[in-house]
């Protein structure tokens, strides 16, 4: 029995040596596997790094290094004339790197560029085109305003010095083809200009100016036209030209001869007035807002409770002209010659110089003081 037992126990050790001999060569087996893996993904990292080191640094630069490396391995120090050649490797190759680099960025860029400047000279093309189209056919309504003006001939022609009124239909064709007559924007001595206007409403409007028409039905047209954007430009229109009442915003009257004029009540929202000639005008409760009256003649023009804010007035002559109850925030008075103006308020030049501060008002407290002329009228009278 005890036989048997020594016997099984025997057995039983050789099967558990046995089986732990076949684990550890499994266990050996897999190490060998990762190793061999290992040592597979170590050589083609060198492989890779040896292969790209190539085109990144270069065969000169390559040479370099290796030379520098087995000489310090061999003597355990490097030569001035090795560190020298590295060295100068390193300089060309950065350069050469820097070269294709420069080229590869500014190449395309320069492609863009011009590709860009390409395409905004056809999109001017495009817009001048298409506004010549425009204008071409805005122009067209040349040939109606013909047929307009013919009878507005034929009735006047029967009217002799007295009343020169016509008739209500015509008033309504003519207001019905100025509405027709949109601005537009046109080529100008090669250039496409910058803001539209409609040369056809100044040809209108200068016609019946100078049709001598009857009050009456001068004004109805006056009332019920639009004359905005109206090209007026060095026109002269004669003394006295009444337009009370017309709607004149964003017109160009620069260098335009109208003295005395009636401009009651104007709209005159940015128009472009300089160097116009307005003297003995009446531009009582007129609207200029923004307008441009740089170096115009304004002698004796009656601007009382006209809105004035951010007109540009510099260099213009408003000698004995009448600025009693105008609003002139944000307007521009420099170098305007105010000689004689009939202003509302004692303090004026304090006021505009330090409440206002309007450009040009340090000039105006050197050159001009107040002087009393009636129970709420001051005059500006230039200092001796």
């Amino acid at each position: 029995m005890r036989f048997n037992i020594q016997i099984y126990s025997t057995v039983n050790e050789q099967d558990y040596i046995e089986r732990l001999k076949n684990e550890n060569k499994l266990l050996q087996d897999k190490l060998d596997k990762i190793n061999k893996g290992k040592q597979k993904k170590r050589r083609f990292r060198w492989w890779l790094l040896k292969k790209s080191s190539t085109p990144i640094f270069g065969n000169r630069l390559k040479r370099s290094i290796s030379a520098a490396i087995n000489e310090y391995k061999e003597y355990k120090t490097v030569s001035v004339d090795t560190v020298s050649d590295v060295s100068s490797s390193v300089i060309w190759r950065v350069t050469r790197i820097g070269l294709f680099a420069f080229l590869f960025a500014v190449v395309p860029s320069l492609v863009l560029i011009f590709q860009t400047k390409l395409l905004m000279n056809q999109n001017k093309l495009i817009t001048s085109q298409n506004n010549l189209v425009e204008a071409d056919r805005r122009s067209s309504l040349v040939f109606v305003m013909g047929d307009v003006l013919t009878d507005l001939n034929e009735e006047l022609k029967y009217k002799g010095s007295g009343s020169r009124n016509i008739s209500k239909t015509l008033e309504a064709r003519i207001v019905g083809l100025c509405m027709a007559m949109k601005p537009y924007r046109y080529i100008d001595d090669g250039v496409l200009i910058d803001k539209p206007i409609s040369p056809e409403r100044g040809q209108l409007l200068f016609t019946l100016l100078k049709s001598d028409l009857g009050l009456e039905s001068s004004q109805d047209i006056l009332n019920s036209a639009e004359f905005r954007y109206t090209n007026l430009r060095k026109v002269n229109l004669g003394r006295g030209v009444n337009l009370k009442y017309a709607r004149l915003d964003y017109s160009d009257l620069t260098e335009a001869q109208m003295p005395a004029a009636n401009m009651e009540s104007c709209d005159l929202k940015e128009v472009r007035m300089s160097k116009i000639n307005l003297s003995d005008g009446n531009l009582k409760r007129a609207r200029l807002h923004n307008a441009n009256l740089q170096r115009a003649e304004l002698l004796s023009v009656d601007f009382t409770n006209a809105n004035l804010y951010g007109v540009d007035l510099s260099g213009a002559d408003l000698s004995e002209a009448i600025l009693w109850g105008a609003k002139l925030e944000n307007a521009n008075l420099t170098d305007a010659i105010l000689d004689n103006v009939i202003v509302d308020r004692q303090d004026w030049i304090t006021y505009v110089s330090d409440t206002l501060d309007l450009k040009g008002a340090g000039e105006i407290e050197k050159k001009y003081r107040i002087k009393k002329q009636g129970k709420k009228q001051f005059v500006l009278v230039p200092k001796k």
